[in-house]
């Protein structure tokens, strides 16, 4: 059966504690850095997935975008809520709780690939969430995403459990979440199907 009618895959979630020592160094040319909306006009231009506008809009009191940047150019950006976040694969929210963030929506521009810039930006996320008041960040990766699976886990996240989900005929099935990990039984509570997500 074509996989436009029916696949199946998995969900990774990791997890990492925020604070703790660096696993990668300060590059030179470089920087790790929040995004403000005066980035809009630039992560239009160099990610694509938002206009300033909307990318102005995205940024609240709850979920941020890290951006690595050389000189113009945005070459990786991250996004991280500690709300919550709709992911496509598995149509549910992630609502991280208490203290807890997630990132999402990881782009890293197609030139910048295979440099470890995925990792370095994971690591400073970290470093800085762990100056505000966050203790734990989680990440989803599908397993079949072989790159970042291998960045995630350079930059200290252990996997914690698995979701399963096929689709068939555009219908979504999502089996009940397997612990793999310590923290693997918090993972049912973070994914909330939209009919009981009262964000």
């Amino acid at each position: 059966m074509p996989d436009t009618l029916f696949s199946r895959a998995r969900l990774l979630f990791f997890a990492r504690v925020t604070a703790g020592e660096p696993r990668h160094a300060a590059r030179p040319g470089l920087e790790l850095r929040r995004a403000t909306p005066d980035d809009g006009a630039r992560y239009e231009m160099c990610v694509g997935t938002d206009s300033a506008r909307t990318f102005a809009r995205r940024l609240t009191a709850e979920t941020d975008c890290y951006i690595v940047a050389a000189g113009d150019d945005i070459l990786h950006a991250s996004w991280v809520t500690r709300g919550a976040a709709w992911t496509r694969e598995v149509r549910r929210y992630v609502v991280p709780r208490p203290g807890d963030a997630y990132v999402y929506e990881s782009f890293t521009a197609t030139g910048a690939r295979g440099r470890g810039i995925y990792p370095f930006a994971l690591t400073g996320i970290c470093m800085s969430l762990s100056q505000r008041d966050t203790t734990m960040l989680w990440v989803a990766v599908e397993d079949r995403n072989l790159a970042s699976l291998r960045a995630v886990t350079k930059a200290g996240f252990e996997v914690q459990t698995e979701v399963s989900y096929s689709r068939r005929m555009g219908v979504t099935t999502v089996r009940p979440p397997r612990p793999l990990g310590p923290r693997g039984s918090l993972a049912p509570a973070l994914l909330r199907s939209p009919a009981g997500f009262a964000g």
